[in-house]
Formats: C-alpha cells, sequence, structure tokens
C-alpha cells in the first residue's frame, strides 16, 4: 500500500495505529499502518525493507480535517500531510 492510499483511507484504521513508510516520502512511498510498540518505533524492518516513523493515525487525520476547509483537491491535502511529516521529522 502506498501513502496516497493510507491517506485516502485514514478512517479505516485504528486511532492509536502509526503510519510507517520508505523514504524519500511521496505520494508512491510504500507505507505499513500498524500499533507502535510502547517503546515507541523509528524504523521498522518488513520484507527486508525498512519503512520510517511518519505519523500518527490520530494526527494525519487532525491534518486533514484543517486542510479540508481550504477547498484543496485530495491529492493536493494529502501532498501537504508529506511536506508537514517532513517538515516535523
Amino acid at each position: 500500500m502506498n501513502l496516497f492510499q493510507i491517506l485516502l483511507n485514514l478512517d479505516d484504521f485504528p486511532n492509536h495505529y502509526t503510519i510507517y513508510a520508505m523514504e524519500p516520502w511521496t505520494l508512491e512511498s510504500e507505507a505499513q499502518v500498524v500499533l507502535e510498540p510502547s517503546e515507541g518505533l523509528i524504523q521498522l524492518a518488513y520484507n527486508n525493507e525498512i519503512f520510517e516513523y511518519f505519523l500518527e493515525i490520530t494526527s494525519a487525520k487532525a491534518l486533514l480535517l484543517q486542510l479540508g476547509s481550504q477547498n484543496l483537491c485530495t491529492q493536493v491535502q494529502c501532498q501537504r500531510v508529506i511536506e508537514y511529516a517532513i517538515a516535523n521529522s
């Protein structure tokens, strides 16, 4: 699954889960949504690939909710979420 698909379907995931994605982060980046362990996890190894911490589901939902009031198309909204994650990583 890629970041764009995950961001389009955030309501399909529990709020306490976290998004991890392969860098560089783009709409097409491969990504995973998992329950973050209590000790935190910066990287996730899966099928010999490394996924970096991207955002928590709740944070991504909050950002998209804010962006939804700006009359931006869905793709641009998702790109803005990626830009936010990059700036705050």
